[in-house]
């Protein structure tokens, strides 16, 4: 596939000793890397997924400007978080379940991918076909910035910290784990990522300061905890503002 909208030249800020990967300035950001190769002409697609993440998100910008149906499955909440609402604002059609541990999500949202004849994709869309133009993407970064001596990001389902680590091997990449435990851990890393579990749960969002727009639930926690413990030069992957 040619260069388009979802896949610009990365933008890279720096700031002191830091090296930021802005793919805020992306629409749909990181994920908006590889969809297109796992979604091809589906006309519908449907992702069950947590209130405050990138993935529906990124779905439902899809869904906007390829006229695609984007059909998101939530755990029942009072109050929309703002990725909801926006996802609402570009066209996608939310359900919200009732009782609503990730497990029912995903069972809700494979059923009624079944029923319609819809393509269903799974959390963080860590799916086989993803990874290469993912990574392929990791190491145009790599060939712009050159060497340095760490590599942070936030890690939901594992596979950014993955990919990262195969991209950049062998240098020394470090995932800041805000989603489950259980599902980063089941991943097969390259032997130079490391993961730090972030202190507080996921739906705490953090106000920690940072020099760019940032997610509270996600890579707003990395950031603080890559400029507490990292060294050296360091590259910062923002997924998503």
């Amino acid at each position: 596939m040619p260069n388009n909208w979802w896949q610009p030249t990365p933008i890279i800020d720096e700031h002191d000793r830091f090296l930021i990967v802005r793919d805020d300035l992306v629409p749909g950001g990181s994920k908006m890397r590889f969809l297109p190769y796992l979604v091809q002409d589906a006309k519908e697609i449907v992702f069950g997924g947590p209130f405050c993440g990138g993935a529906p998100y990124a779905l439902s910008v899809w869904g906007q400007r390829t006229n695609t149906k984007i059909t998101l499955f939530y755990a029942k909440r009072t109050d929309l978080h703002q990725r909801q609402k926006k996802a609402l604002q570009n066209g996608a059609t939310i359900y919200q379940v009732p009782y609503g541990y990730m497990s029912n999500v995903q069972s809700k949202a494979k059923r009624y991918a079944a029923e319609n004849n819809a393509l269903f994709l799974p959390l963080g869309f860590d799916v086989p076909q993803a990874s290469a133009p993912f990574i392929q993407q990791m190491q145009n970064v790599r060939n712009m910035v050159g060497n340095v001596d760490q590599v942070w990001a936030a890690t939901g389902s594992g596979m950014l910290a993955r990919c990262l680590g195969e991209a950049f091997y062998p240098t020394p990449v470090h995932g800041v784990i805000v989603g489950l435990s259980s599902r980063n851990q089941k991943q097969n890393y390259p032997s130079n990522v490391t993961l730090h579990k972030y202190p507080k749960d996921f739906s705490w969002s953090s106000k920690f300061n940072t020099p760019f727009p940032s997610c509270g639930n996600y890579d707003r926690k990395a950031w603080e905890l890559c400029t507490k413990l990292s060294q050296g030069k360091v590259l910062f992957w923002n997924v998503l503002g």
